[in-house]
């Protein structure tokens, strides 16, 4: 919206009367405004501790640096489990804490909204062209409606300040599953190439086996490349696990921020089992909307949203106003009167500006409600999805593998007493081996829907966006209308 004005114009003793009375007045309006980089950032980390049981610091270069350095050290020559890797992640990731300036520029917004509009200083000399004394006129123009309007602004910068620090809290929180995941899907890599190697080292038996066996002309040349074949096959498989591990790492030591040495980190190479105690989820609908973030932030929309209608409305008919004094000189004497501008709302009733206004308010308000249905199916789908993982696991641990077990047991005791071949008996422990690496997919999957129910309870509804941080979406107030 164009400054109002408020304008005098006059000679010399008139000018310097103003400015003079000015200067006194302006810093009483206008206050001592300073811009706090750090300012939220103590909110965002309450929340997030109250919520993920994990700290956060804001890296800027101070003593506290190198005391946050020290802690990922400790970390990283520990046994790296999924808690600890969280941890270091929040601590030491870079783009983590490129985020954080946005607290910082949202501050900034609201500092800027607070301000009134500096004033404009013109001055004019006319010299007459038929000769005599040259004229001066003198000017200082201020935005006078600012004075009515600048609560109307800070209340809509201080909304949006707290919809970017909800924003910073989510994104943090967000970044945290992602690092679980990330963890747990490593830890299934890795457990899965010592099965995968398991098998193939039994395959590798087999082949030498049937080597000798054809060799002494019991078996065809068929069964021979049938079982080479199968090792072959093995070895491949081994060699594509391998890969899934290094890549894990590298993903890992991306959103951990680990280079050189400090890659040299050593984990728990094991899934953990299922839970004795499984986690709670009765009532778990109600739970997530209550911790919801993203209801939260959509909340805070509506209210952004409210806020600007209301300055939209008040500016609508009126939007600038100039009062002051206005001075002419003719025939060598001052002729000073009042002076009063003001737009006609003709033709610009600003009902476009309002309107559009009130659209932005009631789409905020339709998606404040399509996000209390989404959390809602969200908690439904993770009940179920932790639940049929859970079920299929513990099928695979107390069912399936006890049997492959004492198959192998079976087909041993048969082999002992020549009533089963070598290949028999290697063939029952490869499939006990293969069961054992469904299991792993199996406990790898209720541990990633642990992680996203464990999210959705933090109050994000999980994502399936990957390693990226999903950062604030942020409008600058700067004062504007």
């Amino acid at each position: 919206m164009p400054p109002q004005r408020f304008a005098w114009e006059g000679g010399r003793r008139g000018v310097a009367q103003y400015i003079g009375t000015f200067c006194v007045l302006l810093p009483l309006v206008t206050g001592c405004a300073t811009v706090d980089q750090q300012a939220g950032f103590s909110d965002v980390h309450a929340a997030v501790v109250a919520r993920s049981g994990k700290r956060i610091v804001w890296n800027r270069d101070t003593a506290l640096d190198a005391q946050v350095g020290e802690e990922v050290q400790t970390l990283l020559h520990g046994t790296l489990t999924a808690d600890a890797a969280i941890q270091v992640a929040l601590l030491n990731n870079r783009e983590l804490q490129a985020m954080y300036a946005d607290l910082g520029v949202a501050q900034a917004d609201l500092v800027q909204a607070g301000l009134l509009r500096n004033p404009v200083f013109d001055g004019i000399i006319r010299f007459p062209v038929s000769g005599g004394p040259a004229e001066l006129e003198l000017s200082a123009a201020l935005g006078f409606l600012d004075l009515f309007y600048l609560p109307l602004r800070q209340r809509v910068a201080a909304t949006q300040f707290e919809e970017v620090k909800l924003q910073v809290t989510a994104a943090v929180l967000d970044f945290a599953g992602t690092v679980q995941t990330a963890f747990y899907r490593h830890q299934a890599n890795e457990q899965r190439l010592e099965l995968l190697q398991s098998i193939a080292h039994a395959l590798a038996t087999s082949w030498e086996v049937a080597q000798r066996l054809q060799a002494a002309g019991n078996i065809t040349e068929l069964d021979l490349a049938q079982e080479r074949a199968e090792a072959e096959a093995a070895k491949v498989q081994v060699r594509a696990a391998e890969a899934a591990v290094r890549q894990s790492r590298e993903h890992l030591n991306t959103l951990m921020g680990l280079w050189g040495l400090d890659t040299a980190w050593q984990s728990d190479g094991r899934l953990p089992d299922v839970p004795a105690h499984p986690l709670p989820i009765n009532e778990l609908e109600t739970q997530a909307l209550r911790q919801s973030l993203d209801l939260a932030s959509a909340r805070q929309r509506v209210v952004v949203a409210g806020e600007q209608l209301g300055v939209t409305r008040a500016t609508a008919l009126v939007p600038e106003v100039s009062l002051g004094a206005a001075g002419e000189r003719r025939d060598g004497r001052w002729e000073v009167g009042p002076l009063v501008e003001f737009p006609i709302p003709l033709f610009d009733q600003g009902q476009a500006r309002l309107g559009r206004a009130l659209a932005e308010l009631r789409r905020a308000q339709q998606e404040y409600y399509a996000l209390g249905v989404r959390i809602r199916a969200t908690a439904r789908a993770l009940r179920e999805r932790v639940q049929d993982a859970q079920d299929r696991a513990l099928y695979y641990r107390d069912i399936l593998l006890p049997l492959r077990e004492r198959i192998v047991s079976e087909t041993q005791l048969q082999y002992n007493a020549m009533q089963r071949g070598v290949f028999d008996l290697l063939r029952a422990r490869e499939q006990q081996i293969q069961t054992a690496v469904a299991y792993i997919d199996t406990l790898r999957d209720y541990w990633l829907a642990r992680a996203d129910l464990g999210l959705l309870l933090s109050g994000r509804v999980p994502s399936t966006e990957g390693s990226r941080l999903r950062l604030p979406q942020t409008r600058g107030t700067n004062g504007q209308h």
